[in-house]
């Protein structure tokens, strides 16, 4: 068992060889108790909890966390056989890989939706049908017309959302659209990038209309919180900042500060690619305030013993 808890802030970290669990130290204030332990997500292995740790913590907080995990993570074994063949690894990648591996464990196996695929090893493409209204809203590529078409947003009140709830609640096997994707045919024609040739093959489909998209494969992820609401995350977000993003819908079902944009993945803090997370997974967070007070009283012994030290 690994163990590292930390409160600073708004965020705080529990760990275990089973995953890592988030607590939003802010939300718990205002309901006692309260804290969240992520379910789909969970990896064997202690590589996988540290690097969901330092997705989990985002900017703020790492630098206080990461020594007592360090402290932790030096306390499991290494047989001196294996130091001493990871020294003779020729690559450095080689000799890095071979001096982790008896601390990795086997991550589990998860598998495509049935209408997804998987193109090269970087971005995923997915196919659906909707109703009109859709709910979706576009967006021309950062570089203007002919550059790509993304989804900018989508709009509770139209057949793209209600298809999420079905593969939320519902246990639906298909991908869902997200903001960040990028729409690439209109029944079955090419867009070539262009966001009015969209608009106006859309508008000349019947009642139902088929969407191929894209979506990078370490691109945002789904993050639905305890009471059902859900929000498209990037990878190095707080807690505290996804619940106040949560809380920032209108009467009409669009957000007032997405935050999101299309292809804006390149945000600060760990690396999209370290993480273990599948962007066709959603990361459900279940109540868990037995681990938050935990972390809580580890903190006030941890505070009450460098005080001692002083």
């Amino acid at each position: 068992m690994i163990t590292a808890a930390a409160v600073k802030g708004s965020l705080a970290l529990h760990m275990t060889d089973e995953g890592v669990i988030f607590f939003n130290r802010v939300a718990a204030e205002k309901t006692p108790g309260m804290a969240f332990k992520p379910e789909l997500h969970q990896r064997t292995g202690r590589r996988s909890a540290f690097l969901l740790a330092a997705i989990a913590l985002g900017y703020g907080t790492s630098a206080f966390v990461f020594p007592r995990i360090a402290k932790a993570y030096q306390r499991q074994d290494l047989s001196p056989s294996v130091v001493r063949q990871a020294a003779k690894e020729r690559s450095p990648v080689e000799r890095m890989q071979r001096f982790l591996r008896p601390r990795m464990g086997k991550g589990t196996i998860r598998e495509l939706p049935s209408n997804a695929e998987m193109i090269g090893s970087l971005k995923i493409a997915y196919e659906v049908v909707l109703k009109k209204p859709m709910g979706i809203v576009l967006e021309d590529g950062p570089q203007g017309p002919g550059f790509g078409v993304g989804v900018a947003d989508v709009l509770e009140t139209g057949s793209a959302h209600k298809l999420l709830q079905e593969v939320l609640f519902d246990g639906k096997d298909s991908m869902w659209i997200q903001e960040g994707d990028e729409l690439e045919a209109v029944n079955g024609e090419p867009l070539n990038g262009f966001k009015d040739k969209a608009a106006e093959l859309v508008m000349n489909s019947g009642d139902e209309v088929r969407l191929t998209l894209s979506r990078p494969r370490k691109g945002y992820i789904k993050v639905v919180f305890p009471d059902g609401k859900s929000i498209t995350s990037p990878r190095a977000a707080t807690l505290d900042r996804l619940a106040e993003k949560a809380s920032t819908y209108k009467k009409d079902g669009k957000q007032e500060d997405n935050a999101l944009g299309w292809r804006k993945s390149d945000e600060g803090g760990v690396r999209p690619g370290e993480a273990e997370f599948e962007c066709w997974i959603p990361l459900r967070l279940v109540p868990a305030p037995e681990e938050y007070e935990k972390a809580l009283q580890e903190e006030a012994a941890e505070s009450a013993r460098r005080e001692r030290e002083r």
